[in-house]
């Protein structure tokens, strides 16, 4: 992959989320919702831990990563840009993660007040630093997974409504797919339940890093990214 190139898609790709109403509505709901859970821990709990503030977000994330990704790929299939970007030098590999580099860039400013947070409770507290690293490597992964979700999503339909119903109804999906497999005996049951976003994310809430999990969530990202390439390989054709 040619790296300057890469680099100036995710800046463009950065730029474009701050030049955009829909990109400060995000960050808004971000500050707001990390904030006031906070609050709650800090003031009526009192509790030296952010494991309550990303299991939170990580559900908001359920919810607004549709918002921040059906653009990724529908908004060029709309404009026209897309031609541009088939025919350009780039590689369909280096259009996918350029773009999918860029939404994981924005979504690092949205962690930004969680530090804040962060240094408050080591400030007036004693936490135990593994479970933060965990919390923190959880969120992160879960996001990133969403993100990889969202972009194949964008690469269905020129459509941003669809595109983000259907990321939705992906990511609705991966979290509630558990729930089936508690209803399901023998090994169906345990397979429908390791697909489960949310099988995943409890144990680095709970602070154990498990590479089982670390390896879920690279899969799913990795198998996101790789769709999204063959579907607008195929388009390009």
């Amino acid at each position: 992959m040619n790296s300057r190139k890469l680099m100036a898609l995710v800046k463009k790709e950065l730029i474009h989320y701050f030049s955009s109403f829909m990109g400060y509505v995000v960050l808004f709901a971000f500050f707001v919702v990390s904030g006031y859970f906070y609050y709650l821990i800090m003031v009526e709990s009192h509790q030296a831990s952010m494991q309550p503030v990303f299991q939170t977000l990580v559900f908001i994330l359920l919810f607004i990563t549709p918002a921040i990704t059906m653009r990724l790929w529908s908004e060029e299939e709309k404009s026209g840009t897309a031609e541009l970007l088939k025919t350009s030098p780039l590689t369909v590999w280096e259009i996918v993660v350029g773009k999918y580099l860029g939404v994981c860039a924005f979504f690092l400013v949205t962690l930004l007040p969680t530090f804040v947070y962060l240094a408050l409770i080591m400030a007036n507290g004693n936490p135990d630093l593994p479970p933060l690293v965990a919390n923190y490597l959880g969120y992160i992964l879960a996001a990133m997974a969403f993100f990889a979700v969202g972009l194949l999503a964008s690469t269905f339909t020129e459509n941003q409504i669809i595109s983000a119903i259907i990321a939705f109804a992906m990511l609705l999906m991966l979290w509630v797919i558990g729930a089936a497999g508690d209803s399901v005996q023998g090994p169906l049951g345990v397979f429908l339940k390791n697909l489960s976003i949310f099988q995943h994310t409890g144990d680095f809430f709970s602070g154990v890093i498990d590479l089982s999990h670390i390896f879920y969530f690279v899969s799913v990202i990795f198998l996101g990214l790789f769709f999204s390439v063959k579907i607008l390989e195929s388009k390009r054709t």
